[in-house]
């Protein structure tokens, strides 16, 4: 059935599709330490203004009655009928702005409630990188990483300079990269220690290659 489907392959945008061998790649997230770039393959909406708020609790299942700042939660909308349109990740930066990370339907969905309405919000769409650049630049709002598995610890306080704060899950902080200070998510996609760290695109090669440096100082072997 996979051979024959006129699908095809999924491709994931802009990143390679291994940077060693896959097998080594899959080991290092349950053994080592594994750097998740997940820059390109999602959209991105800034909501903000003075109804932000109201206008996402209004168009998903959530509520934001305990939704402090930095914060991220599940969001799920839905149509006035009850359907699920999708969903997408909410980050809480300030009382009237949201980050929502996701696929493109509940983006779509979000735009249309929006000028549909009369919300008092402005929303900034950063739709998700083409899957096939043909060699064109590809800029995004922000990089966005993930620092996965048992040694991930290690490589994050190497690059920290030092302990980090004790992140809830699903709680932000900010933490150094080298020169930078970054937002970070404790998260766990792999079923191990790790956060997802994020901030303006254009720093994104400082970045990346200050984790990698890191990770060497550490002794660790790890796998982008």
């Amino acid at each position: 059935m996979l051979r024959n489907s006129n699908a095809g392959m999924y491709v994931y945008p802009v990143v390679a599709p291994e940077f060693r061998n896959w097998r080594i790649e899959q080991a290092a997230w349950r053994e080592k330490a594994v750097l998740f770039d997940q820059s390109h393959h999602m959209d991105e909406v800034i909501v903000e203004g003075p109804q932000a708020e109201e206008f996402l609790a209004r168009h998903g299942i959530n509520s934001f009655d305990n939704f402090g700042l930095n914060r991220a939660k599940h969001y799920v909308p839905v149509t006035p009928s009850g359907h699920v349109i999708g969903d997408h990740i909410v980050f809480r930066e300030r009382e009237d702005k949201f980050i929502l990370v996701g696929r493109a339907p509940t983006s779509n969905w979000l735009m249309f409630a929006a000028a549909w309405g009369k919300w008092n919000v402005r929303l900034r769409y950063d739709p998700r990188s083409p899957s096939r650049p043909d060699g064109e630049r590809v800029l995004r709002a922000h990089y966005r990483y993930q620092i996965q598995g048992p040694d991930a610890p290690r490589v994050i306080e190497k690059m920290n300079g030092g302990p980090i704060p004790e992140i809830r899950f699903f709680h932000v902080d900010w933490i150094n990269i080298g020169s930078k200070r970054v937002q970070a998510l404790r998260h766990g996609m792999s079923g191990a220690p790790g956060l997802e760290i994020w901030r303006p695109y254009k720093d994104k090669n400082y970045v990346h290659s200050t984790i990698l440096e890191a990770a060497r100082d550490a002794d660790i072997d790890l796998v982008s």
